[in-house]
């Protein structure tokens, strides 16, 4: 099985690099599991149903994939109390736009 590429932004890479050595080990873990494996992680609902999620202990990575590219695509990672509304305030759409 070909191994998916994956998408950081500068934001996430930012965040990643700020956490506890030893949550940014299970990360970066977890981020090469994911590429191998898409489908690991849970789907996301409601309005975020196009999300999965992937859990390291307390903290979540919520990604999108585009099977057809071969791409997963790292929305957040964060701290389960906040990250599905970080990511829910950056989908949502913007008033006028």
């Amino acid at each position: 099985m070909a191994a998916y590429r994956p998408i950081i932004p500068p934001h996430v890479a930012e965040r990643i690099r700020h956490l506890p050595p030893d949550v940014k080990r299970g990360i970066r873990e977890a981020l090469r599991a994911i590429g191998l494996d898409p489908g690991r992680g849970e789907p996301l609902k409601r309005e975020l149903r196009d999300y999965m999620k992937y859990r390291v202990r307390r903290f979540r990575i919520v990604y999108r994939v585009d099977r057809r590219a071969k791409t997963v695509a790292i929305m957040a990672v964060g701290h389960r109390r906040s990250v599905y509304e970080d990511v829910a305030a950056a989908v949502r759409p913007r008033p006028g736009a």
